[in-house]
């Protein structure tokens, strides 16, 4: 199977565009039907304007605020916590200090117009729009580093920018220089390499893009002498398929399959093959086209290569903005946003795309410790809520930043790294050293009462209950379900890596000390998980964010048999009832849950909400108010993957939610812990089941599949093939 989107109309809107991508360089590509307009960024393109922000030692307050909250006076305490440790931004009326990721222009080729057709073929990263008598090629390449764009008809092209009165620009029509005021100094180039057909040639224009910033490497690629499009596609391809990995999936066929040479489409004509993506999107909306959440699951994994084969991970909008002002700065939010980005790295081996996560997180870990003295005056690393890539970790959100479990929750994907490749290196060098630094933040923050480690400030982002005051979008209290569950899983965590490496046998007994005495969880009268310390009125009992809800998914703190997953279920089916998940990448946590606890039927329709809710013509996900943001796309993937593959400790279950809408399939080289190759394929909608399972180091594990469980112990480079 081939996977592509394609229509038969221009994009129009920059959301309705198709996108390409390396990592570093990023186009999406959309216009009108006489101008196809690449709009360009580069990863490391912000303004940089508060490159150097920083905050005074308020950590003499916290006493303060502990007092009030220990006392009960939420609505006091939600005030000066906010007044201490949220500086601006949020509901201050101010502007933060967060830098916005910022276009870097446009490529625009104007075309005489005519039949329109335009494609983006996921397994290579080649987009194609063909315009009367005029075909543009483009892909942003994995060898060589440019974006490669071929012409070939009538066409004039040419570089610009959108007129930004913060930055001095000198344009020309191929090379654009910007600086912006007090920040960061950018340079846009293109060369142009043509083709006489009246020497043989077919008249084609190739044009080589490439964008540089002051802020990391500072210089252009060099242009070579000669370009071939077809020669420098033949090297993208190859590096593209090793980033895309080894894992497939394929759901049994039915008339909506594309079959397309997979080799550039030559001989084929890519904008013509089967429906249009758009009228498979209004099929699936009528409950038709089953195979259309396949191709949303391989479109995520394509934005996960395309946006995070570089040196930094995915924003809000992964790598693909056209806004000097961009909603949210088009930032890290690191709340569930940047974290859902990931969920489905280590089952599909994108590691080299998660491996930027773990770099950012290093970026961040040196004023991380900064601010954990000058806010709380602990030791260890304090990671904000919301910031950009300069590493600050300033407070920037007044009413929702006084959080610390931003570092607690990207902890996690290392502990799932180390989990699943069991390397001893990456544990050494990555893992456990930022894990202990977490650590040491909770070991100065908890306090202890009456023989309990309480956590506060807390919150449960970005909820609230009632009678915490007027004008706070968020509660500040004592013991949030969340910052529990983040506490217990480091803990946890910290402890099994130190038994891993032999180490450090004093902070592990310190470690379960906090462990044994941290607050327990709870349940409300209706047997619903208390999202703060104990049943409290809810304000907003339809709240978008499932916080209290993540050692569940995609935690794993409450496997089977464990007796708060009955009441994580309850809450969930509240959160529901109330009109819970309005938000692309809240529809796809919910779908992952739904995944986690086997209700097939109900992740079904929240994967199908999500993407006739939440999804543009292009598949790309909306935000209200239909603003593009890249995490619901991630979760969605996440999602899918959940339901063919769910791993919780040893337990390695297969199709737990699969679908009745894809009776016959099959996944191929998914990872799960302990370095395990699962491959799966089905039929009779799962009741007969064929298993392939290689390891690269001895293990056992528990293979689920409907009501069998198998135990399953495998040597070092061990095999075997399991059919139920």
């Amino acid at each position: 199977m081939h996977h592509i989107l394609k229509y038969s109309h221009p994009a129009g809107e920059f959301r309705n565009g198709l996108p390409i991508g390396n990592g570093r360089l990023a186009a999406m590509i959309c216009g009108d039907g006489r101008h196809v307009r690449l709009a360009l960024n580069h990863e490391w393109l912000w303004r940089g304007v508060n490159r150097e922000r920083d905050c005074v030692d308020v950590s003499d307050k916290l006493g303060e605020v502990r007092e009030r909250l220990f006392a009960g006076d939420f609505r006091e305490g939600t005030r000066l916590a906010n007044e201490y440790f949220a500086g601006k931004g949020g509901i201050s009326g101010e502007r933060n200090r967060v830098d916005p990721y910022q276009p870097a222009g446009d490529l625009t080729v104007t075309v005489p117009g005519g039949a329109y057709a335009r494609s983006l073929d996921l397994d290579t990263g080649e987009a194609v729009v063909r315009a009367g008598a005029t075909e543009v090629r483009a892909f942003a390449s994995f060898a060589d580093g440019f974006i490669v764009v071929r012409i070939a008809g009538p066409g004039e092209f040419g570089l610009s920018r959108t007129a930004d009165p913060a930055c001095e620009l000198e344009a020309e029509r191929l090379r654009l220089r910007g600086q912006f005021r007090g920040g960061v100094a950018f340079e846009v180039a293109a060369r142009e390499y043509r083709r006489d057909g009246a020497d043989g040639g077919d008249g084609a224009v190739t044009v080589l893009v490439d964008i540089a910033t002051d802020a990391n490497h500072g210089t252009l690629l060099p242009f070579p002498d000669t370009a071939d499009y077809d020669a420098l596609f033949a090297r993208h391809l190859s590096a593209f398929a090793a980033a895309r990995g080894p894992a497939e999936l394929e759901i049994g066929t039915d008339k909506f399959e594309q079959g397309t040479d997979p080799v550039l489409n030559r001989g084929t004509d890519p904008c013509s093959k089967n429906e249009d993506t758009d009228v498979r999107l209004a099929a699936f909306k009528r409950g038709e086209d089953p195979l259309l959440p396949a191709l949303y699951f391989e479109y995520g994994r394509y934005l996960m290569v395309s946006g995070s084969s570089g040196e930094l991970p995915l924003n809000l909008q992964g790598k693909w903005n056209e806004e000097l002002n961009p909603p949210w700065e088009c930032d890290y939010h690191l709340d569930v946003n940047l974290q859902m980005a990931y969920w489905a790295a280590e089952t599909l081996r994108l590691r080299m795309q998660e491996d930027t996560l773990f770099d950012l997180c290093d970026r961040y870990r040196p004023h991380g410790r900064e601010m954990a003295r000058k806010l709380y005056g602990c030791g260890g690393v304090y990671f904000t809520l919301q910031t950009d890539v300069w590493g600050r970790m300033t407070p920037e959100s007044k009413g929702w930043a006084v959080w610390i479990g931003a570092a607690p929750w990207l902890a996690a994907h290392f502990t799932r790294r180390w989990r699943y490749s069991r390397s001893k290196e990456f544990l050494i060098a990555r893992a456990y050293p930022f894990l202990k630094e977490v650590a040491a933040f909770y070991a100065d923050y908890l306090v202890e009462r009456d023989g309990v480690y309480h956590i506060l400030p807390s919150q449960s982002p970005e909820n609230r209950f009632a009678g915490t005051g007027e004008g706070y979008p968020v509660s500040i209290c004592v013991d949030a379900a969340m910052d529990v569950e983040l506490a217990t899983e480091t803990f946890r965590a910290c402890i099994e890596m130190a038994e891993a490496l032999g180490v450090d046998r004093e902070l592990r007994g310190q470690w379960q000390h906090f462990l044994d005495h941290l607050p327990p969880l709870s349940t409300d009268a209706a047997g619903r998980l208390n999202e703060f310390d104990r049943e409290r009125p809810e304000v907003e009992p339809g709240h978008r964010h499932l916080s209290h809800l993540y050692g569940l998914y995609p935690g794993e703190l409450f496997p089977e048999g464990h007796p708060l997953r009955a009441a994580c279920e309850r809450s969930l089916d509240s959160r529901l009832s109330h009109g819970g998940g309005h938000t692309g990448w809240s529809r796809s946590w919910v779908a992952c849950l739904m995944a986690r606890l086997r209700r097939s039927a109900d992740c079904w329709t929240h994967l199908t909400a999500l993407i006739c809710d939440f999804a543009t013509e292009s598949l790309l996900d909306l935000h209200p108010p239909r603003i593009f943001q890249i995490d619901g796309n991630m979760g969605g993937c996440a999602a899918v993957c959940e339901m063919l593959l769910s791993c919780e400790g040893n337990c390695v279950r297969l199709l737990g939610a699969l679908p009745a809408a894809w009776p016959s399939g099959e996944f191929r080289h998914f990872a799960a812990p302990g370095t395990l190759d699962v491959s799966c394929r089905w039929s009779g909608g799962g009741n007969k089941v064929y298993v392939d399972l290689r390891t690269e180091l001895a293990g056992s594990w528990l293979l689920c599949v409907g009501d069998n469980t198998v135990p399953v112990s495998l040597p070092a480079g061990g095999a075997c093939s399991l059919t139920f």
